[in-house]
């Protein structure tokens, strides 16, 4: 049996929905079963979404979200049954808030151009033809162009066990701790499903806090629906509406999904789904919330390339 990948942008890369954010956080667990290279690997991912503008619930003005993203995901073998992942990556993301938008009360538009940064690394062990480990860590800076750089930054790492409970059928379980903007931490736990029902059919979390159930065409075809949990905290700019102040968007998006791969090395994804569930809120470099609203649900397009080597 070969060794469990680590996860990351390369861990399952042919099947993940392209998301714009380096993928190296809490779903870091790629099932460990599935049959991998025994050389040192490289996947280079880069992907683009766009929400389509949306009302702010309860408050004036509406959004529009671009989001740029891309990784590099380089895997390693260590003998005798170890895989080392490092990734890094980056996300551009442009918030087009309407001239009357505000979330804290005579505030203004609350931000515009946020910037994320990940180095991460994952190690997987392989202990027993059923039994695999994975260990998680990994940087990340979030914030507006003149937010401060050292208050930007956020760290963390878990542990995860993957159990392969039978042919095509593996659980991943585990914990992931990160410190939070402000000060405190967060705790994930780690939950991953990959079930190949059949040649065709597979059900996988594709190393995302969702469900995706995807169908194989052939070689070159898949489709696939699903959706996922999302969420990104981000330092604000000082002289905005609320100086060294925190924002944060939480999401739900739904989509449906086409994968091309014309040949092993490339595979081209193109999406079409719903923002089911988001939330933009701000709080003070305190935590103290200051003003939220959700934004009402709507349709929003990504596309991805994935190039591997």
């Amino acid at each position: 049996m070969v060794l469990a990948a680590a996860g990351g942008v390369a861990a399952t890369a042919l099947g993940q929905e392209p998301t714009t954010r380096p993928r190296q956080d809490i779903q870091g667990a790629a099932p460990g079963f599935d049959e991998r290279d025994r050389r040192l690997t490289a996947v280079l991912d880069v992907s683009a979404n766009y929400r389509f503008r949306g009302d702010l619930d309860n408050n004036a003005g509406s959004v529009g979200i671009f989001r740029t993203g891309m990784g590099v995901t380089i895997t390693a073998p260590v003998p005798p049954r170890n895989r080392l992942s490092v990734t890094l990556g980056t996300e551009q993301s442009y918030y087009d808030f309407s001239s009357s938008a505000m979330l804290v009360a005579g505030g203004g538009q609350p931000w515009d151009h946020i910037q994320s940064y990940t180095a991460g690394a994952n190690f997987a062990t392989q202990w027993s033809e059923t039994v695999s480990s994975l260990l998680i860590g990994n940087i990340n800076f979030a914030g507006e162009g003149s937010a401060a750089f050292g208050d930007g930054f956020t760290g963390g790492g878990g542990a995860a066990l993957i159990l392969k409970l039978s042919e095509g059928f593996d659980l991943t379980g585990g914990v992931y701790v990160r410190s939070r903007l402000g000060g405190g931490v967060y705790v994930f736990p780690i939950v991953g499903i990959d079930w190949r029902i059949n040649k065709q059919w597979r059900l996988s979390n594709e190393n995302q806090p969702g469900l995706y159930l995807s169908y194989e065409i052939d070689e070159h075809w898949r489709l696939s629906v699903g959706a996922r949990y999302d969420y990104q905290e981000f330092r604000l700019e000082n002289d905005g509406v609320v100086p060294d102040g925190i924002g944060s968007d939480e999401r739900v998006p739904a989509t449906f999904g086409v994968d091309w791969t014309p040949t092993p090395n490339i595979t081209v994804q193109a999406r079409v789904g719903a923002m089911l569930y988001q939330k933009l809120k701000v709080r003070n470099s305190s935590r103290d919330t200051l003003g939220e609203s959700d934004v009402d649900p709507g349709l929003y397009l990504s596309g991805g390339l994935v190039l591997r080597f």
